[in-house]
């Protein structure tokens, strides 16, 4: 199993977390069926006055070319969220899109020429109304805006995605302007007159439309950072809220104690400054523990080690239980081969640990070098290292013979070390039970017996050498 081959143990970064989009998509559709109530609720109180009567005072405010404007626009998005929507529904989808743009651009037209088209009035005029049946500029223009994203949908091409990314980054704005100008009393940025601005429940069409835009952008364009399983995707979504709304309430705050006169003038202005500046570099303080922390959780997730670049003990668990499951799926042997570097902590006591990690990292060279790519070699411990091969006895006598002669030839190059080692086998039979681990145990305690052999004054005969044993104490 070469490493191309190997198990995928950790996602990629930009790989969506798919609990979360099932979530998102679910709350997507309620946002889309409560804008459709709202818009099909304020078509009847015009189109049935006596189903108007019976609404709540301020309903005649979203015209009924917004409704329908609003429930064109959910309709449209709804008809193209199937992951493969059909040609029909992507045409009827683009039909209401257009239908959106339409009623939109007539309004904005209006405001700009100063006409009356007939447009506006078409399904209900209130003749009281400063300019009948007409869509506020605030409100017709996120209509054009969302109306050209709908527009924009299915198209496969780059150039169109980062527009659409565009104009939705653009309708949040002002969405955004929109909502602020409702906080602080800023009439001219949601309104004409009393009678032709954006109405509260017109409000909450677009809060809840925009919504739907930008989960749909989460799926398909730059917006997809904020539904990844990476690190930044993380960082992203906790960083949201605290963006958008503290600064906005702080400010908030501080319009509030200068209307009520608690504080003079200058002051409120010096506390926003100094609120928002002291909570944004707490955040960068929490920002960098979040990324630490996650660095620190990666390198304990990593399937390498740092010194030697082979794989670490939790690769080895890893790729070792799927190299058994595929060897007796296909009938073959696992072989364990388990390694001790002989004297390293004397290495490290009288030449310095500099010199100890060095002869660990020519060890796992050595190994790296005398094992086929399609092994799995690893560092297991400080002094420990493992080999997993699906070939069986023969396949190890051959690379501990190529290991041995290896280890000679470097020993004769004149380093102030001289690698040494012990080593145990196990094999996994094709039809055994034995767990990866239990093989792993093994040959561990037969490498820890020959180990114990080796130590100067032991009396005690050796156990007739094994096939693997050409391998043992190489000097």
């Amino acid at each position: 199993m070469t490493r191309a081959a190997q198990p995928a143990a950790i996602a990629p970064s930009s790989q969506p977390d798919l609990q979360l989009l099932a979530r998102l998509f679910i709350a997507q559709h309620v946002a889309l069926a409560i804008v459709g109530l709202i818009a099909i609720v304020v078509l009847c109180g015009w189109l049935v006055p006596a189903f108007g009567s019976a609404l709540a005072a301020g309903w005649s405010l979203m015209k009924a070319n917004t409704a329908l404007a609003f429930l064109f626009s959910a309709l449209s998005l709804t008809l193209m969220l199937q992951q493969k929507p059909t040609e029909r529904r992507i045409i009827l989808g683009r039909v209401c899109a257009a239908t959106v743009v339409l009623l939109a651009g007539t309004a904005l037209f209006g405001h700009l020429s100063g006409r009356s088209l007939w447009l506006e009035t078409v399904l209900a005029a209130n003749s009281g109304a400063t300019l009948p049946g007409r869509i506020s500029v605030q409100t017709a223009r996120f209509l054009v805006l969302s109306g050209g994203i709908l527009l924009l949908e299915g198209r496969p091409r780059k150039q169109w995605q980062q527009i659409s990314d565009a104009l939705t980054l653009l309708l949040l704005a002002m969405v955004l302007v929109i909502i602020a100008a409702y906080f602080f009393g800023a009439e001219h940025l949601f309104g004409q007159s009393f009678d032709t601005r954006t109405s509260p429940h017109t409000l909450v069409c677009m809060v809840l439309m925009g919504f739907a835009l930008v989960v749909r952008r989460t799926e398909l364009g730059f917006f997809s950072v904020l539904i990844g399983i990476g690190i930044g995707s993380q960082i992203c979504r906790k960083s949201v809220a605290f963006v958008l709304l503290v600064p906005f309430l702080i400010i908030l705050g501080a319009s509030y104690m200068t209307i009520n006169n608690w504080l003079p003038a200058p002051y409120p202005g010096l506390l926003s400054a100094v609120s928002i500046s002291a909570l944004l570099f707490l955040f960068v303080l929490a920002i960098g523990r979040k990324i630490n922390n996650l660095e620190r959780d990666l390198r304990d997730m990593s399937l390498d080690d740092e010194l030697t670049g082979i794989h670490n003990r939790r690769g080895f668990s890893l790729i070792g239980e799927y190299a058994l499951r595929q060897a007796r799926r296909a009938g073959a042997p696992v072989t364990v081969l388990y390694f001790d570097l002989d004297g390293l902590k004397r290495v490290n006591d009288t030449l310095g640990h500099d010199v100890g990690s060095q002869l660990i990292v020519d060890f796992a060279t050595l190994l790296r070098t005398s094992f086929r790519a399609s092994d799995v070699v690893a560092r297991v411990g400080g002094d420990e290292f493992a080999v997993v091969t699906s070939n069986g006895l023969g396949h190890s006598l051959a690379a501990l013979q190529r290991l041995a002669g290896a280890t000679g030839a470097a020993n004769s190059r004149g380093k102030p070390y001289r690698v040494s080692y012990s080593v145990g086998e196990a094999t996994g039979e094709p039809a055994g039970s034995e767990k990866f681990a239990e093989i792993v145990d093994r040959a561990d305690r037969l490498m820890y017996q020959r180990k114990r052999l080796k130590e100067p004054g032991n009396a005690q005969r050796p156990e007739p050498p094994s096939p693997a044993d050409l391998g043992v104490g190489a000097a």
